[in-house]
């Protein structure tokens, strides 16, 4: 919402895009506002989606930086951000994002199962209205490894494959994960609260990225690039919690599948009660996300980051490093040659910490890439 607001302002003054929701020509050319309208877009977004939250020290020191444009600037400025800001908040009113319907469970074999006395996470997001998609299935991927039932892929080798493989690399004590793919596990998770969570993550590397890479540094060019990416990962995960939640099949996690593999007639798989994913809290208890395994969420997100932000510098192939607000990687930064590369370690170390077959991580990875490619168009002269 944010930074579609600072969009739909700055496209006014310069085009840079396709608009969202509004376009006010009167103010094309006058670059003197854009200051004052994008503090007041980015106030009027923030507000209305945190309103329990002060902002009020925060907007002001903004408006007293130089360079803020004369008095009628910054008049025409105020009125553009909060108009574009306010057509956007009002375009998001009862879009289902409040839903509260709790999850039903299945109690049968291969349906995910909460864990115990907590709360399904977000059962309904998939159908929140989207910001460009048509819904949250426009692009629903097909059932895991193509197979038209339940009983018919927790029977077959592949899916065994793809348990053993999750049981050997990412257990808690693991004897066959490298060091290196420790660190990246842990690098890359962001799930403990009072992290900046996956999405946050992305945003961190996206400024990352800019820094490095933009040749222009304009307000225009920045308010470009975090619009497809923030609306390419808002986008995406409504797509990837529909695939989640609302096919007709809720995907158990890892950890289900090997407990209770007893309860699966697959003779390639041992069931092994006592095991444990890397994924842990600051305690060292192992946990598992609280919600469905199909699709991955980081892996959907971080394709969704790599192909809007690839859109925007018109390459895949762009060097940077960056860090994370995981306790277990405390000041660890990771090195990539390109967008996608780094969109693929992410997805590869949802197995290494042991929440997620490689299942999960490829269709994310073929959904993200498809919808930032929509957004892109979307968003496009």
């Amino acid at each position: 919402m944010l930074n579609l607001a600072i969009y739909d302002a700055l496209n006014s003054v310069q085009p840079i895009g396709k608009p969202y929701l509004t376009q006010d020509a009167t103010v094309r050319g006058r670059t003197g506002i854009v200051d004052s309208a994008v503090d007041h877009a980015a106030y009027t977004a923030l507000t209305a989606a945190f309103p329990s939250v002060d902002m009020e020290e925060a907007f002001k020191g903004a408006l007293a930086l130089p360079n803020c444009g004369s008095h009628e600037d910054q008049r025409v400025g105020q009125r553009l951000g909060t108009e574009t800001a306010n057509a956007v908040v009002a375009d998001r009113v009862d879009d289902g994002s409040a839903d509260t319907t709790p999850y039903r469970e299945t109690r049968l074999p291969g349906h995910w199962r909460p864990a115990p006395d907590k709360p399904a996470g977000a059962p309904n997001w998939g159908r929140v209205k989207p910001f460009t998609l048509s819904s949250g299935s426009q692009f629903r991927p097909d059932k895991p490894l193509g197979f038209t039932s339940p009983e018919r892929l927790l029977t077959s080798a592949e899916y065994a494959a793809q348990v053993n493989e999750v049981k050997r690399i990412g257990a808690m004590h693991s004897t066959v994960r490298t060091a290196d793919q420790t660190q990246l596990a842990h690098y890359w998770a962001n799930d403990l609260e009072g992290t900046y969570k996956p999405v946050g993550q992305q945003y961190d590397h996206t400024l990352a990225v800019y820094a490095r890479h933009s040749a222009e540094g304009t307000p225009f060019d920045s308010a470009r690039l975090f619009t497809l990416m923030s609306v390419a990962l808002a986008d995406a995960a409504i797509a990837i919690w529909d695939s989640k939640y609302d096919t007709d099949w809720d995907v158990w996690r890892p950890v289900h599948a090997i407990h209770l593999a007893d309860l699966v007639k697959n003779p390639y798989i041992e069931a092994d009660p006592g095991w444990h994913p890397l994924e842990s809290d600051p305690a060292g208890k192992s946990f598992t996300p609280n919600f469905p395994t199909y699709v991955s969420g980081h892996s959907g997100i971080a394709a969704a980051w790599a192909g809007s932000l690839r859109e925007h510098f018109g390459r895949d192939e762009l060097d940077f490093s960056g860090g994370t607000d995981d306790p277990f990687a405390k000041g660890v930064v990771r090195s990539f040659s390109s967008l996608s590369a780094a969109a693929r370690e992410k997805a590869d170390s949802r197995k290494f910490i042991g929440v997620h077959f490689e299942w999960d991580n490829e269709a994310a990875l073929a959904l993200g890439y498809k919808v930032a490619d929509h957004v892109c168009r979307a968003l496009s002269d």
